[in-house]
């Protein structure tokens, strides 16, 4: 009797696997029968397809479809052997309210339509078989769309083919490539002759392919495009191409003319682009290192790392940490070789960021002994809320930098040059703190000037160079930049020549201490008595050298002797000594004013 309930357990589990397994089985039997009907009958539709019964394109707008076949019918230019690499441009958008196809309604969720008169941003991929002389080449790739404010439209897959002999190029775009995609790209070809090209080239193609793509069924309604192209002469290993580019169901139209085309590179060019960059930003980085290193043997002592702020190295660590993350990322969407190259990159700012956070760690705690006394007392907690605090400020300014760095809306520029400058006022801690201490020795000008340039590189290289390797568009705000940081160093090299508080009117600078000031007089009475009686008797022990302090009449400064803001009275030489290596009273630990 033990055994039968779990004989009936073992025998109901292994019934529901067969029921399970046979009801899958019947399901996917259903399926590929419906799939092997939809391929019989797509085939047997696609081969009967004529241009004068099945074509699209004489359906465009008469201004859509008179600038394309202008396109088309222009004297052969200097046809690439093939059109793949790496595109870019913003036109205005332009509704031309002669097409009733738009539906009117809301686009599906991830789709935005593009607004009437806005500019849209177009970054496109292209991968092209070398053009045949006498025939059409398939080309396929990807294509993003943004508004002018740069919020993200729509990501589109593109199909279609490249004529080598005249330099032209018809593609298909949607946002989710299905069965029915390249039925359209047929469709949508502009004469006979293209129609013919195109249908053979993808009866080819397709032939036991087809069944890898989704039915027409199993994706969203949204904004087709269909693009024409026709490639001019450009210099060296570069793309310039008219365009006309039109969504019949959206009535959406982009046209690039030849005064502003569609710009583009080769993909090996963009790869050289992006190993140049990598490159120079991978030596930048040597540079900062070695800076830094001989910056920290500078300051050594007690003395020297109460001279840095700790506020200008936080600052650099943040840097360094943006470009950590960018680089990473941008690693990850390059060729292999780019992709060596910016992870190498990425851990080169992660090593100089190590060694920013070990000279940082040294100033702090310096500066601020009872926080770093605090932050080792909470153990593995309180790093790891330091950590998750940094790691919370890069998430949030990564995000606003992605977001605005591709608009032209002067809002969000004002924005991103708010942050940049933030980010970039790395120098002001330094600046305060020597105003403060009413000198500037401890920094090397190299260091200065260095890390000034070496920092610049990114955002320079990306906001103002027109031509670099993301295709970011200069903004002309980084300008500002540039001088604002520049300003910062000039300063920090001025206080080294002029003292820390050159440009504060001397009302205004606080006062200094006077080391050679009259000694107090001792504390207790027996010894002021003394010292009333005979001025030259020794009333004060230097507590450095433990012998006594012959100080002069008591009406007159003496430079035999040097007294501290707290009262306590030295030996000039040896207080000297004494502050070369730790800027504190030795009695009270009182912090002192440098000399």
């Amino acid at each position: 009797m033990s055994w039968a309930p779990k004989h009936f357990y073992i025998a109901l589990v292994v019934t529901l696997y067969l029921l399970f397994a046979l009801g899958l089985r019947w399901i996917l039997a259903d399926a590929a029968a419906d799939r092997d009907d939809f391929e019989q009958a797509w085939w047997l539709s696609f081969r009967q397809m004529t241009f004068a019964r099945n074509s699209t394109f004489s359906a465009l707008p008469d201004s859509v479809r008179r600038s394309a076949e202008a396109l088309f019918a222009a004297p052969p230019a200097a046809a690439h052997e093939t059109i793949s690499g790496q595109y870019h441009g913003q036109w205005p958008v332009a509704y031309t309210g002669q097409t009733t196809a738009y539906w009117n309604g809301t686009l599906p969720e991830g789709y935005l339509r593009p607004a009437n008169s806005s500019n849209v941003a177009l970054e496109m991929s292209l991968d092209a078989d070398p053009a045949v002389r006498g025939s059409a080449s398939l080309v396929s790739g990807t294509a993003q769309l943004r508004n002018g404010v740069g919020t993200y439209l729509t990501t589109l897959d593109l199909q279609g083919l490249y004529w080598g002999d005249n330099g032209t190029a018809m593609l298909f775009g949607v946002p989710e490539i299905s069965a029915q995609t390249a039925m359209d790209v047929v469709r949508a070809m502009p004469s006979r002759h293209a129609f013919e090209q195109a249908q053979a080239a993808y009866s080819q193609t397709l032939d036991g392919q087809l069944l890898s793509y989704k039915l027409p069924e199993e994706v969203k309604d949204s904004c087709s495009y269909q693009m024409y192209l026709r490639f001019g002469a450009a210099p060296g290993e570069q793309y310039r191409a008219q365009m006309i580019m039109f969504a019949p169901n959206c009535d959406v139209l982009l046209a690039a003319p030849s005064t502003q085309p569609v710009a583009g590179v080769t993909d090996a060019v963009f790869r050289q682009k992006g190993t140049r960059y990598f490159r120079t930003a991978l030596a930048l980085l040597v540079v900062q290192v070695v800076l830094l290193l001989q910056q920290s043997r500078r300051t050594k002592t007690h003395a020297g790392l109460s001279m840095i702020s700790h506020y200008m190295l936080l600052g650099q660590v943040v840097i360094d940490g943006f470009g950590f993350h960018l680089h990473l990322i941008g690693s990850m969407s390059s060729g292999l070789i780019n992709m060596i190259l910016g992870f190498v990159t990425a851990v080169a700012y992660l090593f100089s960021m190590s060694f920013n956070i070990r000279y940082l760690m040294g100033v702090w705690r310096v500066h601020r002994p009872d926080s770093i006394e605090a932050l080792v007392s909470q153990g593995r907690d309180g790093i790891l809320k330091l950590y998750l605090r940094f790691y919370a400020v890069m998430a949030v300014g990564l995000y606003i930098i992605y977001e605005f760095s591709n608009t032209r809306e002067m809002s969000s520029q004002y924005l991103l040059a708010a942050i940049l400058a933030a980010i970039y006022s790395y120098w002001l801690p330094q600046i305060y703190l020597n105003v403060q201490r009413g000198v500037n020795r401890h920094l090397r000008v190299d260091y200065i000037i260095g890390i000034t340039a070496t920092r610049l590189f990114v955002p320079a290289y990306f906001l103002a160079c027109p031509d670099n390797a993301a295709f970011i568009r200069p903004s002309p705000l980084i300008w500002y930049l540039v001088a604002y940081n520049l300003a910062q160093a000039a300063v920090l090299v001025l206080q080294r020549l002029l003292g820390g508080r050159f440009f504060i009117p001397p009302p205004l600078r606080p006062a200094e201490h006077d080391y050679c000031a009259v000694p107090p007089p001792p504390a207790d009475e027996e010894s002021r008595i003394d010292a009333e009686q005979d001025a030259s008797d020794p009333a004060h022990t230097c507590s450095i050298c433990l012998m006594p302090v012959v100080a002069a009449p008591l009406a007159e400064p003496a430079a035999a002797h040097a007294v501290t803001p707290c009262l306590h009275v030295y030996h000039g030489e040896c207080l000297a000594s004494w502050m070369e290596i730790k800027l504190e009273c030795p009695v009270c630990r009182t912090p002192l004013p440098p000399t």
